[in-house]
């Protein structure tokens, strides 16, 4: 038998929409429970799956949709007999069969999945970094996956634990050598390749792309680019540049607590970081949303920093992030505040011109929002979106004119009014109904319309506008001792986010909450109630507050 035939024969497409089968030796009889199927999206469904996970034809569950439900099916257990059976000799070899196939079902998903992320990042150097990609040898990994799928020992005897050890080596060693290329693709670079690809990738490979970056050791691209694959995953397009999400925020923490499960992904948060924590930081999310929603105007947004400050406060969260609940408010963040980008832009272009409109937002980084939204958002895009729909449908008397003049009704002449005609009896019936109309209702009209001009004369010449209370202001703190260690310093309503220079990392940590307590003595000077140190990596160092004051050590 080859050794790779029955691993990547169906993986060898860059575009990673064939199915995979990986078929263990002496499988139960009637249980394929080990199989590991991946879906093709523009493989027609067949009638009878169709049936049962879509049976409103007129909208088409999203792959992604069908893959979990069809995974449910599987899952689904029967029901327990009321007086259960004690196992006899004959049951605990089916037993032990099983629970060989559980294990050998996982090592093949693991290896299965490097081989998708391997080919995805080959697509990525190839196409946007243009660098011949330096591709991993995976004889190693295929090998012992081979060795350990042959082993028919049980569980728990020696020769099954140590071609489960080699296994593991082998794709620690794969994912490494991965992490260590992922480390030179932008996350524009990969969000870019994998929207674009043509066809699209499947719901398997984002799955795989997934947990690999949920795996990985913490960076900020590592969470930037989980930040976008997972909300690609749990989302689905809807229009004029508009997603929408696939599920409830319920459901959609219920399958990410799953999948954590199957990925084996252990917290990356640490256990001081409670309920209540990742609680705030998801109604966070919320906030963000509401405000980019409640937003009047698109310069409403730039004038507040709504981006930096959102991409500021993801970087803050690091880890946390992570967490199940933090995840799912993003993800719905993510897709309400990209499509109220869309909305504020659709309002710029009825009052101003496509050319107009580019040249107002020119200076404006509209990368910003494709980083802190989860998908890649352009300007010109958008209105491109916005040309096409307000374009308008042919005109009926087209049709008419289209018609042979033969088959044409000819005309009639004794019919036709002049056009003097028209005009008088047209102002006899506007002066007609002008001497109907009640003298009272026309008085208080007048006056209504009166009293609205006057409210918009005094509206914007007479009242002046305070600015955004969010809007974020530069803190100076004019040469204090605490000085050196600061490299920037932003309030944001009655926060104040203090980046640190690496400098600060040498401090014990008696001169760190001095400095600290030094920082918050200025709150009634500045205007802040809190304060949140954050290091050169973008992670939460310190905080203090009227009644708390923290300091974070390596």
């Amino acid at each position: 038998m080859n050794v790779f035939e029955d691993l990547i024969v169906e993986l060898k497409q860059e575009n990673l929409l064939e199915s995979t089968e990986l078929e263990a030796p002496d499988p139960v009889p009637g249980d394929t429970s080990y199989l590991d199927t991946t879906e093709v999206p523009n493989r027609p469904v067949q009638d009878d799956a169709a049936d049962e996970f879509d049976p409103d034809r007129s909208t088409p569950a999203s792959e992604y949709d069908l893959e979990l439900r069809r995974d449910a099916v599987q899952r689904e257990e029967p029901a327990a007999p009321s007086e259960p059976a004690a196992p006899t000799d004959e049951t605990k070899p089916l037993q032990t069969k099983k629970g060989k196939e559980f294990f050998k079902k996982r090592a093949v998903n693991e290896v299965s999945s490097l081989q998708m992320v391997e080919h995805v990042l080959t697509g990525v150097e190839r196409e946007f970094l243009k660098t011949i990609p330096k591709t991993y040898d995976d004889f190693g990994p295929k090998k012992a996956l081979n060795a350990f799928l042959q082993c028919d020992e049980d569980a728990d005897s020696q020769a099954h634990t140590e071609a489960e050890f080699a296994l593991m080596q082998e794709t620690e060693a794969w994912c490494s050598a991965l992490a260590k290329r992922d480390k030179q693709v932008p996350v524009s670079s990969l969000r870019q390749y994998c929207e674009n690809s043509k066809p699209p990738l499947s719901s398997q490979a984002m799955l795989s792309i997934a947990r690999f970056y949920r795996n990985l050791p913490y960076s900020e691209d590592v969470r930037a680019k989980f930040d976008f694959v997972i909300t690609r995953l749990f989302s689905k397009p809807i229009g004029q540049e508009k997603r929408a999400a696939l599920f409830s925020r319920a459901e959609t923490l219920t399958h990410i607590t799953t999948l954590y499960n199957d990925w084996s992904s252990i917290p990356l948060y640490t256990a001081e970081d409670d309920d209540s924590k990742i609680s705030l930081t998801a109604l966070s999310f919320d906030d963000m949303a509401i405000e980019a929603e409640n937003a009047v105007s698109f310069d409403h947004l730039i004038e507040s920093d709504f981006f930096g400050r959102l991409r500021l406060f993801k970087e803050s969260i690091s880890e946390l992030f992570f967490a199940p609940d933090v995840t799912a408010a993003a993800i719905e963040s993510n897709i309400r505040i990209g499509n109220a980008y869309v909305t504020l832009i659709s309002r710029e272009r009825r009052k101003l011109d496509v050319k107009s409109l580019q040249l107002k937002y020119e200076a404006f980084d509209h990368g910003a929002v494709s980083d802190t939204t989860g998908r890649t958002i352009q300007l010109e895009d958008i209105l491109r979106e916005l040309e096409d729909v307000s374009e308008e449908p042919p005109q009926a008397v087209a049709v008419v004119d289209a018609v042979a003049p033969e088959k044409q009704a000819p005309p009639r002449v004794a019919r036709e009014v002049s056009n003097d005609d028209r005009n008088t009896n047209l102002a006899s019936r506007l002066a007609g109904s002008a001497r109907s109309v009640n003298k009272w209702f026309l008085a208080v009209a007048l006056a209504l319309i009166a009293g609205s001009i006057g409210l918009w004369v005094w509206a914007n010449y007479f009242v002046t506008q305070d600015q955004p209370t969010s809007a974020v202001q530069t803190v100076d703190f004019n040469g204090a001792a605490f000085q050196d260690h600061i490299k920037a310093a932003k309030l944001s309503g009655e926060n104040l986010y203090v980046q640190l220079q690496p400098s600060w990392d040498l401090l014990p940590k008696e001169k760190r909450q001095e400095y600290l307590q030094a920082i918050y003595k200025t709150s009634g000077e500045k205007g802040f109630t809190q304060v949140n140190l954050i290091n050169k990596d973008g992670k939460y160092v310190g905080f203090a507050s009227a009644n708390r004051l923290d300091v974070v050590m390596p």
